[in-house]
């Protein structure tokens, strides 16, 4: 039996999917944690879903070395802060991919990945740290989804695709072949991006235009 504690940083609906995802993973591995915790600064119950909640350095002190914890937050800029926290600390990211998603041999995947059910992922990847695929998302052959970015359920990259830095995809967007989007951009729900977005830009519609730029990081104007 393992004496690893999973943490979720981030105790709302997201954090509640990546702890279901750790479950199936679990029980799939015969019991690759001890236990499971959220970790959460805010306002929030000590208890959710059965599950106790602690502070970061609480949990820091409770657990030390045996703590291991992936960052449940949709938000870029708050994702980037935290792993950038727990790198800093020494604490390490698993990497939890579903059991019933296909990754080929020729794709690389990074520490800290999370995919969902039901994603596709092609081959001759590069899927570099702590990069999300929520439910559904498709990629093509020969992409590049650079650290942290977020590709949101039912998203479509075509081939050839380089998703920037904590990059966000929102929900069933899709992304052209040969299209680059740059480091902290937001393409966002249901958007069709043909062209390269350059850096911190924000797009929306079909085709894709630029309707603000992502100064303070910010998607959400919230923790999530």
């Amino acid at each position: 039996m393992s004496d690893r504690i999973f943490g979720i940083y981030g105790a709302s609906g997201l954090g509640r999917e990546v702890r279901e995802l750790a479950r199936i993973i679990d029980k799939r591995e015969g019991g690759r944690w001890e236990d499971f915790i959220f970790i959460d600064d805010g306002d929030v119950p000590e208890e959710v879903s059965g599950v106790r909640v602690y502070k970061y350095d609480a949990a820091k002190e409770a657990f030390g070395g045996r703590l291991e914890v992936i960052v449940a937050i949709g938000e870029p800029s708050i994702r980037e802060k935290l792993y950038g926290k727990l790198s800093a600390d020494g604490i390490g990211s698993p990497t939890l991919i579903h059991p019933d998603v296909y990754i080929p041999e020729s794709t690389k995947v990074g520490k800290g990945v999370v995919i969902q059910p039901g994603c596709f992922i092609s081959c001759n990847l590069t899927i570099d740290d702590y990069v999300f695929m929520q439910p559904h998302a498709n990629t093509g052959h020969d992409d590049h989804l650079m650290e942290g970015c977020m590709v949101s359920a039912f998203g479509n990259i075509g081939g050839l695709v380089t998703l920037g830095k904590y990059s966000y995809i929102g929900m069933s967007a899709a992304v052209k072949e040969c299209v680059t989007i740059g480091d902290d951009s937001v393409v966002g729900m249901g958007s069709v991006v043909y062209k390269d977005v350059p850096d911190g830009v924000m797009v929306l519609g079909n085709p894709a235009r630029p309707i603000s730029s992502t100064g303070d990081k910010r998607v959400f104007g919230g923790s999530h």
